[in-house]
């Protein structure tokens, strides 16, 4: 028998009686996984968890960090300094022989793998309906689509990168490859963006009504809201303007309403997502303690003694870039979602209590935040200006704003200074939710860092060849048709 690659969690998952509970507890063969309803479901829910843990990894801090919302708390003993998880990526030395992405980039493909195998196993269920296994098949779709585009966007420039967009994008696997058999080659940007679209219009056709995995919140899973949702910002990216703009809308016609201002900090402050969450991933519990495994609040959480004073933080604060983009009374900025703590810290003369600012969204065992209705006003907007409905843009801007500040002014602006300002916005609104640096790679912006930046390079221009991943050098040793990015 040939040896397949095959990277899939359901080997996993089998043996839970609650799937998002339980810790794996044997290993089946893929032919035997796959010949039930509920061995499909229990890969589909591995390939879930597969997704969290990697949404959930470092790469939840790599566009606010590397594109400057983030500045490095000090440690215990007082020393602020980049996390050794993301320093070769912040000071952009990465290097293919020790990429700091390696595992993700593996475990995406991974994930892409396991969405195939039930894809290619799905339809002979004896035992679901047709309506069941096309949401199965419509829920992986969504899947695979979203996660080569997680890949396209580190691992390949931006789709302005070139006119048409024919640079290397990544290889789109849309079947299980065989060891020593199967070479593929990287898709064009183009290419790779028109397989997404592809992938995300086919799942729309199948989706019902219902969840395929019957417990847990349904914005756990990929839906049709959703992922029309997820096609609003592929179209953003890809510079269709009026198709981000028509399922932008497609989503507000149906759920409109953002969680008020008087709730905000509250629901964010807590476990549950907040009220306008589209898709928010579920951190898998531990059986053994109850804990979650994984959590992206590790990143940005405060732990404080009865006295109110910090006694450990995980390094990840806001930038004074990021704080002093925020109006008097906007509920995003301090005293609202971004809470101040002193903290000593070694200066040139001596250690001093300094203030450091974090923000509240990821309390204890948070999920992933990935999509919201904000977004979807904030991808409207930017389309609109951009096509010059500059009613229409202010129109979704002032939605946000006026939520954040209800003192803030109105909007004077036409052209690109009304672009400019809708690109800050999103900063200011969907800060540490990793959108900052894309944003500024798909508008061409420079690299700008200033607060809490020690390193030698700081700011940097657009283009440059390390505002995208080195491919591991593993994929180039075992594929002969592979192509690194330029540079490394």
């Amino acid at each position: 028998m040939k040896k397949v690659i095959l990277f899939i969690s359901i080997f996993a998952i089998l043996g839970c009686s609650d799937f998002l509970d339980r810790d794996p507890v044997e290993q089946t063969s893929t032919e035997q996984q796959l010949s039930s309803l509920e061995g499909v479901l229990q890969a589909l829910n591995g390939s879930y968890r597969e997704y969290e843990e990697l949404k959930s990894s470092i790469h939840f801090v790599f566009a606010d960090a590397f594109g400057g919302n983030v500045k490095f708390a000090p440690n215990q003993q007082g020393i602020p300094n980049i996390d050794p998880l993301f320093e070769t990526v912040y000071t952009l030395n990465e290097e293919a022989n020790a990429a700091t992405y390696t595992s993700y980039y593996n475990g995406m493909y991974q994930l892409i793998y396991s969405v195939n195998q039930i894809l290619l196993n799905v339809d002979d269920l004896p035992d679901a309906s047709p309506e069941k296994i096309n949401q199965i098949k419509a829920e992986c779709l969504s899947i695979r689509a979203s996660a080569h585009f997680e890949l396209l966007n580190l691992f390949a420039q931006d789709y302005n990168f070139t006119a048409d967009a024919s640079h290397l994008g990544i290889v789109y696997a849309m079947d299980i490859l065989e060891a020593g058999v199967d070479f593929p080659s990287r898709n064009t940007v183009q290419e790779t963006f028109d397989l997404i679209e592809a992938d995300l219009q086919d799942a729309l056709q199948l989706y019902t009504s219902t969840s395929a995995i019957d417990f847990g919140a349904s914005i756990s899973y990929f839906n049709a809201l959703n992922t029309r949702a997820l096609l609003s910002r592929v179209y953003l990216y890809a510079n269709r303007w009026e198709d981000a703009i028509t399922y932008s809308s497609q989503v507000l016609s149906q759920q409109s309403q953002l969680t008020p201002r008087e709730e905000l900090v509250n629901q964010w402050s807590q476990f549950s997502p907040i009220s306008e969450t589209l898709l928010e991933f579920t951190p898998p519990i531990s059986s053994d303690d109850g804990t979650t495994r994984s959590s992206v609040s590790g990143y940005y959480a405060i732990i404080t003694n009865n006295d109110g004073e910090v006694i450990d933080n995980e390094r990840y604060s806001a930038s004074l870039d990021l704080v002093e983009l925020y109006e008097e009374n906007d509920i995003r900025g301090l005293g609202g979602l971004l809470e101040t703590f002193e903290i000593n810290t070694e200066t040139p003369d001596g250690v001093e209590a300094l203030p450091y600012h974090f923000v509240r969204k990821y309390p204890g065992d948070s999920g992933t935040m990935f999509m919201r209705l904000a977004e979807m006003y904030l991808n409207r907007a930017e389309a609109n200006a951009k096509l010059g409905n500059e009613t229409a843009a202010i129109a979704d801007l002032m939605q946000i704003r006026l939520r954040a500040n209800p003192n803030a002014g109105p909007i004077n602006l036409s052209g690109e200074d009304l672009v400019e300002e809708i690109l800050l916005e999103r900063r200011r609104e969907l800060a540490f939710e990793g959108h900052l640096f894309f944003d500024l790679m798909r508008n061409q912006k420079d690299l700008i860092r200033n607060d809490g930046c020690t390193i030698g390079n700081c700011n940097v221009n657009y283009p440059n060849f390390r505002f995208i991943m080195p491919i591991p050098l593993a994929s180039e040793l075992i594929n002969e048709n592979m192509e690194q990015n330029e540079g490394y």
